[in-house]
């Protein structure tokens, strides 16, 4: 029997600064978190944030890995099913956690992303994710010359575009999941070798 390893104190308090800042980034946006909403959500001086994290930016990253985190768990559908029906549970995943945590998809999406420095840590992790989308799109019969990396990109380029319209307000069809299917659908079959 596998005994579960214990948090140390140091990582229970890690946890918990993260647990706060995420409550203020949910709550407020990201431009609201900060050391000091951070420390006063966790009920801890300033300098108890700037020990664990640094700085503000040492805040975001470790935020924005956390939402990389659970979106990697959002796409993860297992082995089960078809390769193309794994891509449709993955990317429905994926909307389903856009829309569940708004403020946590833009904190790793949008412009001035913790994500965009290409020597973060938190680009490793975003990689990391993207990497889970294009291993489930090598298991599609990719049209002759189209590469799994360009497929995955075409395929998240898809997803990312309907949940940002959708959760900017902006769809213009009635039913937003339905249309994001057809879309995710329309994209996988775009993929594939047409069938004979």
């Amino acid at each position: 029997m596998t005994v579960p390893r214990r948090r140390t104190a140091s990582e229970q308090v890690s946890v918990a600064l993260l647990d706060a800042a995420e409550t203020v980034l949910d709550r407020d946006g990201a431009a609201a978190v900060t050391v000091r909403a951070v420390a006063r959500e966790a009920g801890v001086a300033p300098m108890g944030v700037y020990n664990r994290f640094s700085s503000k930016d040492g805040l975001l990253a470790a935020l924005a890995i956390r939402a990389f985190d659970d979106l990697a768990a959002a796409i993860d559908v297992g082995p089960e099913g078809g390769p193309a029906d794994r891509l449709h549970r993955a990317c429905r995943g994926y909307r389903r956690f856009a829309l569940s945590h708004p403020a946590r998809y833009t904190l790793i999406f949008d412009v001035g992303s913790p994500a965009a420095d290409p020597a973060s840590p938190v680009t490793a992790r975003g990689r990391e994710v993207f990497a889970v989308l294009v291993d489930m799109v090598r298991g599609l019969t990719l049209r002759r010359g189209l590469d799994p990396l360009h497929a995955a990109q075409a395929l998240w380029n898809g997803q990312h575009g309907a949940v940002t319209l959708e959760l900017a307000g902006v769809v213009q069809t009635p039913d937003a999941a339905a249309t994001f299917d057809q879309t995710i659908d329309v994209v996988i079959r775009g993929l594939q070798t047409p069938r004979a």
